[in-house]
């Protein structure tokens, strides 16, 4: 069974209403979190914890679409909505029976408005893109953006963990096998 973790949206949205920034907010609530990463992940050669937060006060997020270089979930991922105040983790890992390899990849996903159901879009962009890697020789990597479709040419563009804070999303790393990808209202400050 995948780790799953949901922060009550009340609990989130509070710290958020109450001038807490975002980025304060998910340290806080990420640093909460106890790492129970499964035996059966933290026996691969190369694995990630990745946490999806949805930060935003009225839009859900859901996985549309994912491309691996190298690499797979960690169990096969059944994804579902992400709504509002609300995060999903899962891990990714090297393949099983291959040597020197590590995990490389990146989700793509839409955002809906949470009462009409209307997909969100801003000019041509319509696609919360996030991309990760863990080679086997080198740097962890993470980079997000708001953009229209293309998970292999963001993951292209990634040379280091970046913290990235974009207008709708950002990321960062939050320990060596651990990546946060957050999305969030256009006015929230960071």
């Amino acid at each position: 069974m995948a780790f799953t973790t949901v922060i009550t949206a009340a609990s989130v949205l509070n710290k958020v209403i109450t001038g807490a920034s975002v980025l304060n907010t998910v340290a806080s609530v990420v640093g909460e979190w106890q790492n129970s990463t499964p035996s059966e992940v933290s026996e691969k050669t190369r694995y990630l914890q990745i946490t999806l937060m949805n930060m935003s006060s009225n839009q859900r997020v859901e996985v549309k679409d994912s491309w691996f270089d190298c690499g797979r979930f960690w169990p096969p991922q059944p994804f579902g909505s992400i709504p509002p105040g609300s995060s999903k983790t899962f891990f990714v890992c090297n393949s099983d029976g291959t040597m020197f390899t590590g995990v490389s990849g990146g989700i793509g996903l839409r955002v809906y408005d949470n009462d009409s159901g209307a997909p969100f879009t801003t000019e041509n962009n319509d696609w919360w893109i996030c991309t990760f890697s863990s080679p086997y020789m080198g740097s962890n990597k993470c980079l997000t953006q708001w953009k229209d479709f293309g998970i292999k040419p963001l993951w292209d563009q990634m040379e280091k963990a970046h913290q990235v804070t974009d207008t709708y999303c950002g990321c960062y790393q939050k320990d060596a096998n651990h990546m946060v990808f957050i999305w969030k209202d256009k006015d929230s400050n960071w």
